[in-house]
C-alpha cells in the first residue's frame, strides 16, 4: 500500500550565543504582531531571502541591459586559445 500523504522534514537552525536583548526586543516585535518568537525568525529569514533575489535580479538586469547588442565572435577567441 502506498502512503497518501507524505511529510516532508523541514529544517532547523540553533542559533547560539544570541544577545539577551536583541532576543528581548525580538519577543516584544513578534508579540506586537501577534505571532511567536519562532515565526518572527522564519519572516525574518525569508525576507533576507526575498531580498538577496531581488538584489540579484536586478544585478543581472544591469548586466543584460549593459551587454544588449553585443555579439562576441568566439571563434577567434577559441582558435587563439587552441593556439596556445
Amino acid at each position: 500500500m502506498i502512503a497518501l500523504c507524505y511529510h516532508f522534514l523541514m529544517a532547523q537552525v540553533l542559533v547560539r550565543d544570541l544577545d539577551d536583548r536583541i532576543v528581548a526586543r525580538l519577543k516584544v516585535m513578534a508579540k506586537a504582531q501577534n505571532i511567536s518568537l519562532e515565526q518572527k525568525f522564519r519572516d525574518m529569514a525569508a525576507r533576507e531571502v526575498q531580498l538577496a533575489e531581488e538584489r540579484f535580479e536586478r544585478a543581472a538586469a544591469r548586466i543584460r541591459e549593459s551587454t544588449r547588442g553585443v555579439v562576441l565572435d568566439t571563434t577567434a577567441m577559441i582558435r587563439e586559445d587552441r593556439d596556445r
